[in-house]
């Protein structure tokens, strides 16, 4: 760390990711600039008091000025490229990075990089959950808890399986994991990355400063994630196949197991250890595989940590049964394509409660699926208009109207009613406009669901 002394660092944002920057430069003599946006005057006030002599704070013009000024400037994910402050830095020659790329600088860690559109979170704690049979393994990245936080407690070449986003992606310069795991790719963010090619283009950089024989672990239905796409000759490519065809360098199914060919060695997985419901989570159970063979985990040691996985919280994640009806939470469904594997993975009546923020997707693919399988959607939330007029437009007339999660959960119960069936919260949307972020969302879904008084 003795390279930050003297530097005039900056830190955009103090949420989860701002503050693990804040604690982890703080002791070591470095006093950042701390740039928040969008901030009260009562908010500010309790920030500049929490300040005390760790680091100094700023908002409005004044960020402006002193930003253009930094050395180095730390964004926290929810920022863009595109803020006028940032763009104003990187005009000027600040350095701009990522917290994944400032922590990967000083880990010594067995970096395992994991990103995707849908299942990279359940990929990822899968993957620690084996891999925390042969040593310690460090769950952490977008997933929760950032690189940065947990830096001072990993040894070297302890296991990290890191989920990555696209916008952690978006500012590195030299972040290089050992193994680089790709799940899929769907139209998203596209708010903010502008196209699906500029999407999957920030992505493909997690293998820019990859090592000659890395690996790479990619879906092979992912035509934007083709080892020819890469350019990489010099890395080792592993697909993964969950539908028909020939046979390939990585895992496919046959006869109700995972067939392994790494090359060198092979491996035989029974299907039936797979404790977590749906085909997409084969797909994830695949990439994990994959990741943990590549490190020298016996098929054995595999099949044992997949019987005892159980799935992922927030994901197709059942909280309760009482009165003849099943809840799912899938609060970690904020698009489209990832409440479609949710309606694929049910089965029986259905109630689905659908809003939040839009993101505006393309929806036509969901509600035709929906259309089969749901008999009553509850929508809500800001995007609670265009999803009733998409759904009304398609022919779908069980549609009930409410104005927040509450409401939704009784509405859903009362649907339910008699018959019994699934209540499954998918929202395929962000969370934004009524919680911080998809997991609180969860969470609540969950007390409101635990609260209920069921026979």
């Amino acid at each position: 760390m003795n390279d930050w002394l003297g530097q005039k660092v900056g830190i955009y944002g103090l949420g989860k990711t701002g503050r693990a920057c804040v604690e982890y430069l703080a002791p070591r003599m470095v006093r950042p600039l701390v740039i928040v946006d969008n901030t009260t005057a009562d908010d500010l006030a309790r920030l500049q008091a929490e300040a005390e002599d760790r680091y100094d704070l700023l908002a409005g013009d004044d960020a402006l000025q002193q930003a253009t000024e930094l050395d180095t400037l730390i964004v926290s994910p929810g920022v863009p490229l595109t803020n006028e402050n940032v763009s104003a830095a990187l005009a000027a020659g600040v350095n701009v990075i990522s917290e994944l790329e400032f922590a990967s600088r000083y880990c010594e860690g067995y970096l395992i990089g994991i990103t995707g559109t849908n299942g990279k979170s359940t990929t990822t704690v899968m993957l620690g959950h084996i891999l925390s049979a042969l040593g310690p393994c460090h769950v952490l990245g977008n997933i929760g808890s950032p690189l940065l936080a947990s830096l001072d407690e990993i040894q070297p070449n302890e296991f990290v399986a890191l989920e990555v986003s696209s916008y952690q992606l978006e500012a590195i310069d030299a972040f290089a994991p050992r193994i680089a795991i790709y799940t899929n790719l769907t139209p998203d963010h596209l708010d903010r990355h502008g196209t699906v090619e500029e999407y999957a283009r920030i992505k493909r950089r997690m293998v820019d400063n990859m090592q000659e024989g890395d690996f790479v672990i990619t879906n092979a239905m992912t035509p934007e994630f083709h080892p020819d796409v890469f350019n990489r000759p010099d890395l080792h490519f592993l697909q993964y196949r969950s539908t028909p065809g020939n046979r390939l360098r990585g895992a496919w199914l046959a006869n109700d197991r995972i067939i392994c060919d790494l090359g060198s060695e092979g491996a035989e997985i029974p299907l039936d250890c797979i404790q977590i419901p749906g085909l997409h989570n084969v797909e994830n159970a695949m990439a994990a595989i994959l990741a943990c063979l590549s490190v020298g985990a016996t098929a054995e040691t595999i099949i044992e940590r997949l019987s005892s996985f159980h799935g992922y919280e927030h994901r197709i994640e059942l909280c309760r049964e009482a009165g003849g009806i099943r809840f799912y939470n899938d609060s970690k469904a904020t698009n489209p394509e990832a409440t479609i594997i949710a309606l694929r993975a049910m089965e029986g009546p259905l109630a689905i409660i659908l809003g939040g923020r839009d993101k505006n997707t393309d929806l036509s693919a969901m509600v035709e699926l929906l259309k089969q399988k749901a008999q009553h959607a509850i929508v809500y939330g800001e995007a609670a208009d265009r999803f009733e007029q998409e759904l009304r437009a398609a022919g779908y007339n069980g549609i009930s109207r409410v104005d927040n999660v509450e409401q939704a959960v009784r509405e859903g119960v009362r649907q339910l009613a008699g018959e019994g069936g699934t209540l499954l919260l998918s929202p395929a949307c962000a969370s934004f406009d009524q919680y911080p972020g998809f997991d609180v969302r969860g969470e609540h879904f969950k007390q409101i669901v635990a609260s209920l008084e069921l026979g």
